[in-house]
């Protein structure tokens, strides 16, 4: 089974995008990655280190990424991981040690929203024009006029309702005045209303 998205490039290099997903796999997700150019585009595979724990425990995570390019579009699929060290895990933990059927089921739900992800980091690097958000010891800084949605952590433009992402409302009135308040506030910027 996979998945498709198709992404308008506005003008992107794809090489850029195959960068920065390749990136958010080493630095955010701890994995290996390799990446070819294909006639259309790029083929990238990416995949935790082998660790015995990981493979017995069924947490390892493994994808493989099709880039075709088609004008000004960009068609990615994502294809399955390895799902057979998460199907043998959950097996071993019914009949012998029941933790393996917790961490199978973890691995199991870790590799089921790993497409979802790389593909917001594709749409968000797009829509930022490729300025990528600078990690710190406090964590990613917010790009200029956007906002951070309080539900799912996407980074959503500001003035917006509700996240694109997921649907949050993203403005709160404060009870005591009726003013606008962000999502975050623990008080109202107009009268000091502990929210």
């Amino acid at each position: 089974m996979s998945e498709s998205r198709v992404f308008s490039l506005n003008g992107m290099d794809v090489g850029a995008v195959v960068s920065r997903v390749e990136g958010f796999f080493r630095t955010e997700k701890g994995m290996e990655v390799q990446s070819s150019k294909t006639a259309d585009g790029y083929v990238m595979q990416a995949s935790q280190q082998k660790d015995g724990w990981k493979t017995i425990s069924g947490t390892r995570l493994a994808i493989t990424i099709q880039m075709a390019v088609f004008g000004n579009q960009l068609n990615v699929t994502i294809g399955e991981g390895q799902w057979s060290d998460k199907i043998g895990a959950g097996a071993i933990g019914l009949f012998i040690a029941w933790p393996l059927a917790i961490t199978a089921g973890l691995g199991a739900y870790k590799q089921k929203k790993l497409p979802e992800e790389v593909f917001r980091v594709i749409e968000n690097f797009i829509v930022s024009g490729g300025r990528t958000a600078v990690v710190n010891d406090a964590g990613a800084v917010v790009a200029d006029g956007m906002i951070v949605c309080p539900k799912c952590k996407s980074q959503v433009v500001g003035g917006s309702k509700f996240c694109n992402y997921c649907g949050t409302k993203l403005e709160n009135e404060c009870p005591n005045c009726g003013a606008t308040v962000t999502p975050d506030s623990v008080f109202c910027a107009e009268c000091g209303h502990k929210l």
